[in-house]
Order: C-alpha cells, then structure tokens, then sequence
C-alpha cells in the first residue's frame, strides 16, 4: 500500500497541452506502453481532451460545479460530481467548466487489456475497502499506518475508514 497526497502530486502537461493532471499512478506492460493510468486533472477552462485512441476512460469531478462534456460534437451534458462517466478515448471530447474550476479523476485503461471499475462508496466508521486506488473525497482512510485525508490515494489493496468517509473505489481487471 502506498499514500499519495494530492498536494505532492506533479503536474505534468495533458497529452495536447491543454491543460494538467496529477499522476496518482501510471502502469506500463512489459513494452513500456501505457496499460492503465489514474490521475487527477485540474479542470480551469473550457477545452478540448488529449485522444487516447484504443483506451477507455472513466472520468469522475470530483471538485466543481457546472462541467460539462461533449462528445464527437454531441450537445453538451452535465457530468456532476462524483458520477463517473466512462468513454472510448478516441472520442473527441470537449469539456465545458462554466461553474469555475474543478477537478476530475481519471482512469485510462487500454482496451483489450484491461478494464476499469470506478464506484463511489459512502461508508460508516470501520468499513473495509478494497481496490486498486482508493481516492478519500472525504473523511479518512487508514492502511497500516497511513492515513489518507480527502484528496489523498492510497494505491494497493485494503483500508479501513476512520470515520464516515466518501471513497472513490478503483478496481483494474485484466481482461
């Protein structure tokens, strides 16, 4: 199990430069090609998404009001927060922050390799959690001895809650 707090994420520049994400971890097959990523993408104007042709993606607000997606010159549609929405990545998506900033987790697997699972838990006190990434949107989690508080990872398999907590659960299958 490892921590990963927000605030010592690197912001590294999308695929199309138009905008940053945070890397909250990044697999790679034997190859050196990208199987599955999870990120955490700052959202502060309107723009286009980078393609990620032959991926699909999950993409979750999880700070914001008002964004909005589009997909292959669709009309737009709310995307509230905490609803993941999945889509292939060779769509052309187009994202609309009318509300201000936000913030969006992002899970990007390689079709045909893998697939990702992302569901939002509203858990009491002591509950086990499982899950290749477990996002704490609020509340807080414990793994051995690291504590996770809202906007922290914790990468590995296996938390308790330490209080009523929302938690992002991310869970990669091979396929």
């Amino acid at each position: 199990m490892t921590l990963h707090r927000f605030a010592d994420l690197v912001a590294v520049p999308w695929r199309n430069g138009q905008g940053v994400t945070r890397d909250v971890v990044t697999h790679l097959g034997p190859d050196g090609a990208l199987r599955w990523q999870v990120s955490i993408a700052e959202l502060v104007r309107d723009g286009e998404f980078s393609d990620y042709a032959g991926f699909d993606r999950v993409f979750t607000p999880v700070l914001g009001n008002g964004i909005a997606l589009s997909h292959d010159g669709g009309p737009f549609a709310a995307c509230p927060v905490l609803v993941p929405h999945g889509f292939a990545g060779e769509r052309r998506t187009l994202c609309r922050v009318a509300g201000g900033p936000g913030r969006a987790l992002n899970v990007i697997t390689a079709r045909g390799c893998h697939q990702a699972a992302v569901t939002v838990l509203r858990v009491e006190p002591g509950a086990m959690l499982d899950g290749d990434v477990l996002h704490c949107w609020s509340g807080g989690l414990v793994a051995d001895d690291l504590v996770a508080r809202p906007g922290d990872s914790l990468v590995g398999i296996g938390a308790v809650a330490t209080m009523a907590s929302v938690v992002i659960q991310v869970c990669v299958l091979d396929i």
